[in-house]
């Protein structure tokens, strides 16, 4: 490293009388000066060393030479760039042509008398100059025309007449702060003036400096003058940053842009700091650009709806949203939803509820979400109610959370005819017995044999979580229909999918901008399935009657989950004990399933064959028949699976399914003809005006706008009742409109932000039983643990 001392005077300035009037300099501020004109044009100049500096000698001296280039003697118009009527070369393109003349020393040096088309490429010059040296710069003092202070009209307006570009070790440190500071008094600085034809030339020029010069390009790049990133690049930076890229990985991905890591134009530090000023931006107007998100969303999407719960202060308490998308898939897979409030990953700490299910090609579907700031009775309360209100007043028939008894206090109050159950969250051996369990006598059996096997009989949790067993062990809810979803798996997992896009801090607006996203992506990957569904007419030829049905009518993934059932039934012989009406299925080998499963299931048959009953419930958890079902239709020559027994959720033709207070109007459905013809004629022409406007997206919108025009033009007219329709008004729901007063209404105040010590945590958020107990401590001479002596 190369060391210099304080400034001993290698000192440039312009003769006294040019800036007399301003000598004085403070702090970095802009400073008016009536005495300071613009450089004049032309005339012979004679340089002097600094004042107060004695027997040093200046590191150019200059006279006799037209510094003006013949500019005019008119006054500087303030003009930010120089209308040059002659083309000449740069600053720039002289000091290369000099230095291959001269091939040593500097390339560029900042020399009394150069001269610039503006002030920015003088900065550039300068900072060249910097690179070289092995220094930064920054941007110092300028001075203003006295326009400023005295505005004769409003053409006289003020305009720069000098800029000072300083070494950015200039200045002292602050005393009173406990931190490191690059600040060592360094007065190394390059003063330029505005000339009369608006150009730029240097006018001083201090070039020693006080302090150890960086000699390596790796030092070099860290001055703060050296890193720079153009608006492209930023821009890139900034979609990354909203897609939850890393900084390493983000400063990697620009060394591929670059073509290396050596090439990037900026330090890692470099790229943090505008990661935290753009994080600052965003949060900037949160709600404005929140609203203003909504309205854009609306204009593809009007059946766009939300529900926004405020405190008393007028912030946003709770926000929930919801879309068309979701609202229809709700209508057709509405017996599931799982509900999962474990993300916690934005800007407010604001706990994020999932509500999601399953479609027929048993993928995961979204349902809604809703943002909270805490998680109350009341809060909870507030979403149930909210969500069914979204949903046109349907409440599931099943929903699945985790052991928060806040949320099952409020789906006590607010779902009354819900089944509420517990997800599972156990591990290995105990995931295996609530897999493989069937009956309540297999449970208590193997319940009894994994804490005698673990030595568990007196552990607390496993105790308490034994008396609430009903909640959450499949036998208990064997009857209740659940997809065959056991745990809130698939909320998490949409979780873990939508922590991977947003970064821990990211704001209102860019939360609602990835949800949008992340549905987008879903519906991608449904709308392949119902393509490959659809184009897939091979026939099936091998596997029996039952298969060749069920690929018939199921869709791809269930018929997979079908054929592991069927292929399970391999294992199983059907014994009849009543004829025609009651079976025994009984496994091969008891040597091939836990000794706490059951060898032997009943099954019964009823209505004439018309439906099946097994003990183990899989029909009627997961609306398939289960393997010892498929056996006993094997056995007694079943060519085709029972109507009853075929859920159409789990069919190729489940959106076909009208709602439930449309049943009544399926096509196939002999009472249609015995309604009045008026209504009948018209829930065909509409169910007609649906298919047609379900073709494509432009037979959408055409449909959509006849449905609006005639909504409008008969909401007068159908006012007026004769008494003959077929109407329910009691089953007519009223949906939330979003409306532009709903807009206004829009709370203007974000939630608070919570300030916590560290950086944002990116680990979901636990209930209660999850959270980690206190470690027992033992006594280190006999392992006791009733005292530690």
């Amino acid at each position: 490293m190369r060391a210099r001392e304080a400034i001993a005077g290698h000192r440039e300035r312009i003769p006294d009388g040019i800036d007399e009037g301003c000598s004085e300099w403070g702090p970095e501020s802009s400073i008016l000066c009536s005495d300071l004109q613009p450089f004049p044009p032309g005339g012979a100049i004679g340089w002097s060393t600094a004042p107060g500096v004695q027997g040093v000698p200046p590191r150019s001296h200059v006279q006799g030479q037209d510094l003006s280039s013949a500019r005019s003697n008119t006054r500087a118009s303030g003009a930010e760039y120089r209308n040059s009527q002659h083309a000449k070369p740069s600053a720039l393109q002289q000091a290369v042509m000099k230095f291959a003349e001269h091939t040593s020393g500097y390339v560029i040096y900042p020399s009394v008398g150069t001269e610039f088309d503006s002030c920015d490429e003088a900065y550039e010059y300068y900072n060249l100059y910097s690179w070289e040296c092995g220094f930064g710069i920054r941007w110092g003092k300028k001075r203003w025309s006295e326009n400023r202070r005295k505005n004769n009209g409003p053409e006289a307006k003020p305009y720069q007449l000098s800029q000072d570009f300083y070494c950015s070790c200039r200045g002292k440190p602050d005393g009173n702060v406990k931190t490191s500071s690059s600040k060592t008094g360094c007065k190394a600085m390059l003063r330029v003036h505005r000339t009369s034809d608006d150009g730029w030339i240097v006018v001083e020029h201090i070039s020693e400096h006080n302090h150890p010069l960086s000699e390596t390009c790796g030092e070099k790049k860290h001055w703060p003058s050296h890193h720079h990133l153009d608006k492209y690049t930023r821009d890139l930076v900034r979609m990354l940053r909203e897609n939850n890229i890393g900084i390493t990985k983000l400063y990697t991905i620009l060394g591929n842009f670059f073509g290396s890591m050596q090439n990037v134009p900026a330090t890692k530090r470099c790229l943090k700091t505008l990661c935290q000023k753009i994080n600052r931006e965003q949060a900037e107007d949160d709600i404005k650009k929140t609203m203003d998100m909504i309205r854009e969303l609306r204009k593809s999407d009007p059946g766009l709806l939300f529900s926004v719960d405020t405190d008393e202060d007028g912030r946003i308490k709770s926000l929930m949203w919801t879309n068309s998308r979701s609202r229809m898939q709700y209508e057709h897979f509405s017996d599931v939803v799982s509900f999962d409030t474990t993300f916690k990953t934005n800007l407010y700490d604001m706990p994020f509820g999932l509500f999601v299910g399953v479609n027929n090609h048993f993928q995961t579907v979204l349902l809604g979400g809703v943002l909270m700031t805490d998680e109350k009775i009341d809060s909870f309360k507030w979403v149930f109610r909210e969500f069914a209100s979204l949903m046109g007043g349907r409440e599931p028939r099943t929903i699945l959370t985790d052991q928060c008894r806040s949320m099952e206090v409020a789906l006590a109050e607010e779902w009354q005819n819900t089944v509420h159950r517990w997800c599972k969250e156990f591990r290995d051996k105990f995931h295996l017995m609530l897999n493989e369990m069937l009956t309540i006598e297999e449970f208590e059996q193997s319940w009894a044999a994994l804490l005698k096997e673990y030595g568990l009989q007196s552990n607390a949790f496993l105790s308490q979580i034994y008396e609430t067993r009903e909640k959450w062990v499949k036998s208990y809810f064997k009857g209740v229909f659940c997809a065959r979803m056991t745990s809130t798996q698939r909320s998490e997992s949409t979780n873990h999918m939508l922590k991977n896009i947003l970064s821990p801090g990211c704001t209102l607006r860019q939360f609602l901008d990835q949800y949008m996203k992340m549905q987008y992506i879903r519906d991608e990957d449904e709308n392949y399935e119902e393509r490959r569904n659809k184009l897939n007419v091979k026939k099936m030829t091998v596997g029996g009657p039952l298969v060749v049905h069920a690929h018939k009518v199921y869709t791809l993934k269930v018929f997979a989950l079908f054929c592991d059932l069927k292929e399970e039934s391999e294992f199983y012989r059907a014994t009849e004990v009543v004829q025609g009406k009651h079976y025994v299925a009984e496994h091969y080998d008891l040597n091939w399933v836990q000794r706490w499963c059951k060898g032997k299931y009943e099954v019964e048959v009823v209505e004439r064959g018309g439906k099946y009953i097994c003990e183990c419930g899989l029909f009627e958890h997961f609306g398939l028949p289960c393997s010892h079902i498929l056996r006993v239709m094997i056995s007694i020559g079943v060519q085709q699976i029972p109507g009853d027994m075929v859920l159409q959720r789990w069919t190729k033709q489940a959106r076909h399914l009208l709602p439930e207070e449309l049943a009544q109007y399926r096509k196939d459905n002999p009472a249609l003809m015995a309604q009045t013809y008026r209504h009948s004629s018209l829930m065909l022409k509409a169910l007609h005006l649906v298919e047609m406007g379900d073709s494509n997206a432009e037979s959408h919108t055409i449909a959509m706008q006849i449905l609006d025009n005639g909504i409008e033009s008969l909401h007068e007219v159908a006012k007026k009742k004769d008494g003959l329709g077929l109407g329910h008004p009691q089953a007519e729901v009223q949906l939330p409109i979003l409306d532009g007063d709903q807009m206004d209404n829009f709370p203007e105040r974000a939630p608070k932000r919570k300030k916590e010590r560290g950086r944002p945590s990116n680990k979901r958020s636990k209930a209660g039983h999850e959270k980690l107990t206190r470690r027992p401590r033992f006594c280190s001479v006999c392992r006791s643990n009733k005292h530690t002596m």
